[in-house]
């Protein structure tokens, strides 16, 4: 979950949030380098008038700054486009499809495991708050029924809404998927560790906009097949 103090991405949760990850933070790093070249020739022009005629009349260093910002231009386009196709497109079957379905204000999943015929179905919906709850409102990220998906599986989520404009995901999963009335938009991920990732829909739907909580809950091999094993 993010937190106020944090600046910077929250920890991966998925093979293709990391590589997101990566493609932010090599962005971030070419540009430093970009920033200090450019702070360090600022200065010798403004403060060295004895080598600054030099600077702007020298071919090699002319050639120098066309062709540096080019590569490095192509390198980042190559690494963003080959991370974008990774996590669009997989060589492997997806091991779990999950139909979610938005509704105001809650989300309704369909989930199918690769080789069995059985589909099993609910609604998941915030839990409501009571006297007792604390005041921080983590209540806000309980739901009665979370979505479980295996580790280490590729999961294809195909999203849809019912009423009016959702957006399913998570911070965490580096993923936003639109739920638009009428149409099926797609998304892919795969889990790295067990545990729950929460999101929140982030697309304004009403009034209860701030209650249709996402909850994932990353299950082991064993445990999901377990569950997916028990009765509809």
């Amino acid at each position: 979950m993010l937190e106020w103090s944090q600046v910077s991405l929250p920890e991966p949760a998925s093979v293709q949030a990391f590589n997101l990850q990566i493609v932010y933070e090599g962005c971030l790093v070419v540009a430093f380098f970009i920033s200090f070249v450019v702070l360090f020739f600022m200065r010798m022009v403004v403060f060295n008038t004895a080598t600054c005629s030099v600077y702007l009349e020298c071919g090699r260093l002319e050639v120098f700054w066309s062709v540096l910002p080019f590569m490095m231009l192509v390198c980042i386009c190559s690494i963003s486009v080959f991370a974008l196709y990774v996590n669009d497109e997989t060589n492997e079957d997806p091991l779990v499809d999950v139909v979610v379905v938005g509704h105001q204000w809650y989300w309704s999943y369909q989930v199918g495991v690769d080789g069995g015929p059985e589909v099993f179905k609910w609604d998941s919906r915030i839990v409501s708050r009571s006297v007792d709850s604390p005041m921080d409102f983590q209540d806000y990220w309980t739901v009665d029924r979370p979505l479980p998906v295996p580790v280490g599986g590729v999961t294809r989520v195909l999203v849809t809404s019912e009423d009016v404009l959702h957006s399913w995901g998570a911070p965490r999963l580096h993923l936003k998927v639109d739920a638009i009335p009428g149409r099926l938009t797609r998304g892919l991920f795969e889990l790295k560790l067990p545990g729950v990732i929460k999101g929140m829909c982030v697309e304004l739907c009403g009034a209860y906009h701030s209650m249709m909580p996402t909850i994932i809950e990353g299950l082991g091999e064993a445990d999901f097949w377990q569950w997916a094993s028990r009765p509809s």
